[in-house]
C-alpha cells in the first residue's frame, strides 16, 4: 500500500514549469527522503501533497484519497512541518500545546508531554524566547502529538547544532518506526537521508530521476575506474545502465548500475577498479552537469 501515489504530476507557476511529470510511490510505513538541488521543486511538491497548492496536471492520492480533494478528516491524519516553523511568539510553550489541543481532534496530551521532556523544552517559556533549535524541536513535538499517519518535514534538521540535532533525529527515528506512520522529508543533508531513510527519490530537471529502496539502489550502483584507450569511450557509453563516462588519466570513470563483467569484455580495457557508491556520489552523478 502507498501513503502517497503520484502519476504525471505537473505544477506551473504562470508559464514557468516547476514540476513536470512526477511519478512517485511512497510506501506506507517508510521513511522516505526527497533529494534535489535548491529550486528543484521539493517544497512545491510537499505543498501540493498538503493541498496548499493545486496541481497543473497529472493525478495522485494521499492516504488513499485523491490529491487536491482532501477533506478535514484526511488532513487531520497528516502533519506538516515547514523549514521555518511559525508560532505566536508571545505564547508560552504550555499555552501553545493547549491551543493546538483545542483545535486538533487527534491530539495526544501524553505524547506531547513526552516530546517536551525528550527535548527538554520549558513549558513556561515564551515561544519567541526559544532558540532556533528549540523551536525546531517544538515543531516536531507538536506535529507528532497529533498522531499523524503521514508526517511531512521540509529540511527537518536545518540549522541545528550537534546537541539539538542528535535529540531531534533520535525522536524522528523512534517516531518513524511506528508501523502505522509514514515519514516524507526533504533535506540537503545527504548524510542525514542516508542514515535515516529507507527509500528516497531524486528530483532533477523537474522530474524524478531515480527512486526506490535505498539499499537496493545503492547496491546496484557502481563507480568503475577503467584503464583503457580513448577509442573505448563509445563502447562504454553504449553499455546498459551507464549514466556517466568521464575521461580520467589513462582511462575513464564510469558511474551507474553497470555490469562490471560486461565492461571487462570490451576490447581495449586493460584494467578496472570497482567501487561501491554512497548516496552523495550517486546524487552528484545525476546533478553535476
Amino acid at each position: 500500500m502507498s501513503a502517497v501515489s503520484l502519476e504525471g504530476l505537473r505544477k506551473n507557476f504562470g508559464s514557468v514549469p516547476v514540476l513536470d511529470g512526477i511519478d512517485l510511490e511512497v510506501p506506507a510505513g517508510s521513511i522516505y527522503g526527497l533529494l534535489g538541488l535548491n529550486g528543484a521543486g521539493k517544497t512545491t511538491l510537499l505543498r501540493l501533497l498538503m493541498g496548499f497548492l493545486h496541481p497543473s496536471g497529472g493525478s495522485g492520492s494521499v492516504l488513499g484519497h485523491p490529491l487536491g480533494r482532501l477533506d478535514a478528516t484526511v488532513r487531520a491524519r497528516m502533519a506538516y512541518v515547514p523549514e521555518h516553523p511559525a508560532f505566536y511568539p508571545g505564547m508560552r510553550v504550555g499555552e501553545l500545546l493547549r491551543f493546538v489541543a483545542a483545535l486538533h481532534p487527534r491530539w495526544d496530551a501524553d505524547a506531547a508531554a513526552r516530546y517536551l521532556d525528550a527535548f527538554d523544552l520549558p513549558v513556561g517559556r515564551r515561544v519567541g524566547a526559544l532558540s532556533t533549535g528549540m523551536r525546531t524541536q517544538l515543531a516536531l513535538g507538536v506535529a507528532l502529538a497529533t498522531q499523524p499517519e503521514l508526517l511531512i518535514l521540509d529540511e527537518p534538521a536545518s540549522g541545528l547544532d550537534p546537541v539539538h540535532r542528535r535529540r531531534y533525529l533520535q525522536v524522528l527515528l523512534e517516531a518513524g518506526a511506528a508501523p502505522d506512520r509514514t515519514v516524507l522529508l526533504t533535506s540537503q543533508d545527504l548524510g542525514l537521508v542516508e542514515r535515516t531513510c529507507d527509500h528516497f527519490a531524486l528530483i532533477h530537471g523537474r522530474s524524478i530521476q531515480v527512486s526506490g529502496p535505498m539499499a537496493e539502489i545503492l547496491d546496484a550502483e557502481r563507480r568503475l575506474l577503467i584503464s583503457a584507450e580513448p577509442e573505448v569511450y563509445e563502447a562504454l557509453r553504449a553499455l546498459s545502465g551507464v549514466r556517466t563516462v568521464r575521461a580520467e588519466a589513462h582511462g575513464f570513470l564510469v558511474t551507474g548500475a553497470v555490469d562490471a563483467e560486461a565492461v571487462r569484455t570490451i576490447a581495449g580495457v586493460s584494467d578496472m577498479q570497482e567501487q561501491g557508491v554512497s548516496l552523495e556520489e550517486l546524487f552528484w552523478s545525476y546533478v553535476e552537469d
